[in-house]
C-alpha cells in the first residue's frame, strides 16, 4: 500500500456491497498479481443494485475531480456542491453509459476496485482523461500508482493502467478488455509522458507532491523507480435464472457458477497475456457478474448520473 499518496475513494462500505468469492485459479504469471471474484449482495433472489448505486453516487466527486480540485472545494467550504458539479461535468461530457467519456459503469468500477481492493491510489480517472487532459488523447480508463513490498521486503512502485468491459459473455468481456490493453501497450510512452507532465499539478499535499516527483518524474542518469502494470474489471451476465430456483439456493448457485466460469476461462486469460507479450507485467483482475450485464450497467449509471438513488 502506498505510504504517502492518499486514496480518493470512500471505500468503507465496499465489503458490505461486494461479497468476495474465493478463487483458487492461478494465471501462472512470472509477476505477482490478483485474480479476484466478487458478486453484489443478493436480496429477494436477485442482485441488489441500490447500495451500489448509492455508493457510486457518494464517490462521484472523488472519481471525477483531482485531489487539487477536491481540496479547492474544501477550502471554499463547498463540499456539498462537489457531487452536483461532478454530475454536471459527466453530463457535459456525454450520456450515461457512454464508453470513453468516463460515464460507463466499467470505467468507474476499475477506478473503485484499484483504489478499494488493490489500494492503488488514482492518478487520473477516465473523466479527467477525457476532460481537462483530453489533449493527450489517453486510451486508458484510469491510471493509478501502486506501492508495496515484494516477497523479500524490497519496496516497489507500479503505474497501473486500467481497462474494463461489461458484456453478456465472459469470454467477450475478456477479448474486449484485452483489445483495450493492447491499445494502451502501444501508447505506453505517450501515457507515461502525460503523467510525468501533469501529475504534480493534480495534487496539493507537499508530501504527496514530493513522493510523486521522486517516483515518477525522470531525472538525468537515474533509473526508473516504477514498472507498468494493468488493472482489469470484467462484468458479464451470470446466466442463473432466479425464477428457476428457491431464493435460499440462488446465492449458492451464483457462487458455484462463478467458480466454474473462472475455471473455464483462467487459462484463456493467461494465454491472452502471454501470447501478446504481456507476461512481464503484473495483472490485477476483478470480475463481477450481473443478471443482465448490458441492461444493468446502463440502468445503474443512469440512476447515478441522475442522482436517482436512495440515500
Amino acid at each position: 500500500m502506498s505510504a504517502v499518496l492518499s486514496k480518493t475513494l470512500k471505500d468503507k462500505d465496499m465489503d458490505r456491497i461486494f461479497a468476495e468469492v474465493p478463487c483458487t485459479e492461478d494465471l501462472g504469471l512470472s509477476k505477482p498479481g490478483q485474480l479476484r471474484l466478487f458478486h453484489l449482495l443478493v436480496r429477494d433472489g436477485k442482485f441488489y443494485h441500490e447500495d451500489l448505486e448509492k455508493w457510486l453516487y457518494r464517490n462521484l466527486s472523488r472519481y471525477v475531480f483531482s485531489r487539487a480540485m477536491l481540496e479547492q472545494f474544501r477550502k471554499d467550504d463547498d463540499l456539498d456542491a462537489a457531487i452536483e458539479r461532478a454530475i454536471q461535468t459527466m453530463r457535459e461530457n456525454g450520456a450515461a453509459d457512454e464508453k470513453g467519456m468516463g460515464n460507463e459503469l466499467g470505467e468507474m468500477m476499475i477506478y473503485a476496485f484499484l483504489e478499494g481492493k488493490l489500494s492503488a491510489p488514482k492518478l487520473m480517472s477516465r473523466v479527467e482523461l477525457s476532460t481537462d487532459l483530453s489533449q493527450y488523447k489517453s486510451v486508458c480508463e484510469s491510471i493509478h500508482l501502486f506501492s508495496d513490498t515484494d516477497e523479500n521486503g524490497a519496496p516497489f512502485n507500479q503505474m497501473v493502467f486500467g481497462a474494463s468491459n461489461i458484456v453478456g459473455e465472459i469470454q467477450d468481456a475478456v477479448d474486449n478488455a484485452f483489445d483495450a490493453i493492447l491499445r494502451i501497450k502501444n501508447h505506453t510512452s505517450r501515457e507515461i509522458q502525460m503523467v510525468e507532465k501533469t501529475a504534480l499539478d493534480r495534487s496539493f499535499d507537499d508530501d504527496e507532491i514530493a513522493f510523486l516527483k521522486d517516483t515518477i518524474i525522470p531525472t538525468p542518469n537515474a533509473q526508473s523507480k516504477y514498472n507498468t502494470a494493468y488493472g482489469v474489471f470484467l462484468g458479464y451476465s451470470i446466466g442463473v435464472n432466479a425464477e428457476d430456483h428457491p431464493e435460499i439456493e440462488y446465492e449458492q448457485l451464483v457462487t458455484k457458477k462463478m467458480i466454474e466460469d473462472i475455471q473455464r476461462h483462467a487459462g484463456y486469460i493467461a494465454d491472452k497475456i502471454k501470447s501478446n507479450g504481456l507476461d512481464m507485467h503484473s495483472f490485477y483482475i476483478y470480475i463481477l457478474p450481473f443478471k443482465d450485464a448490458e441492461t444493468n450497467k446502463s440502468e445503474i449509471m443512469d440512476h447515478v448520473m441522475k442522482g436517482d438513488v436512495v440515500l
